[in-house]
């Protein structure tokens, strides 16, 4: 499946096994965004097509930085987090296939790993930014497990975030949103408790040319330049 003439698709993932599932219990506290709801892991790769199939070369660890101009609440600080554990690379070159990414290319992706929670003390805000672009070619966001939650619709919107949205579905257990980032923004809503409490597991793959990299000094000085012209991130 490609993606459709306004730029996005639905697909089925992979057979998910029981480690990778259980690795969202070992996420760490997000100390930079989330008021407490968030726990992540974070880790960068090159990508690059040989024979029949998508290659995938982890990159050494870094801190993960977006700009400001995408992120308007973490936007152009460095952030600090533990690498991912388990390996998500299957999915990733299922949704690539499905995008389909330019083969002829190589690719650098940051690749995410998410448990949002709620309860009755704890809001579960899922897209603290609001309706944004990520800033990269395409985006991946996988929902592995939806746990005693409701919410959590997505919605696609119009480059800049106004107007009514072109399209909303909740994406379940086992399924991915696949998303041309360049046409479209997106936004995700609060999740609520079903019980007592709840949480959403989720990883998100960005996808950029590898010309375009967001990995090294060279982006990150980049990223300070750019951040140093536009107003300091509030980050909650």
């Amino acid at each position: 499946m490609a993606l459709n003439e306004s730029g996005y698709a639905i697909i089925e993932l992979p057979e998910i096994g029981e480690e990778l599932i259980e690795s969202f219990n070992r996420l760490v506290a997000d100390p930079y965004i989330g008021n407490g709801n968030r726990h992540r892991r974070f880790s960068q790769y090159k990508m690059s097509f040989s024979g029949e199939e998508w290659k995938f070369h982890l990159l050494p660890h870094r801190p993960y930085m977006t700009f400001p101009k995408y992120n308007k609440v973490a936007g152009g600080i460095k952030r600090y987090y533990e690498p991912l554990e388990v390996d998500f690379t299957p999915f990733i070159a299922a949704g690539a296939k499905s995008i389909p990414l330019d083969t002829s290319d190589e690719w650098q992706i940051n690749v995410h790993q998410y448990r949002v929670i709620t309860n009755s003390e704890v809001v579960g805000v899922t897209v603290p930014e609001g309706p944004h672009q990520d800033g990269h070619d395409y985006v991946m966001i996988a929902v592995i497990r939806r746990n005693r939650v409701t919410g959590g619709e997505m919605s696609l919107l119009p480059v800049g975030g106004e107007g009514e949205a072109f399209f909303k579905t909740t994406v379940l257990d086992g399924q991915a949103a696949l998303l041309d980032d360049r046409r479209m923004f997106h936004y995700v809503s609060e999740i609520e408790p079903v019980e007592e409490d709840g949480h959403r597991d989720i990883f998100v793959v960005a996808f950029s040319r590898w010309a375009d990299r967001w990995h090294g000094d060279d982006f990150e000085k980049k990223v300070v330049g750019e951040s140093q012209l536009s107003p300091a991130a509030e980050v909650s």
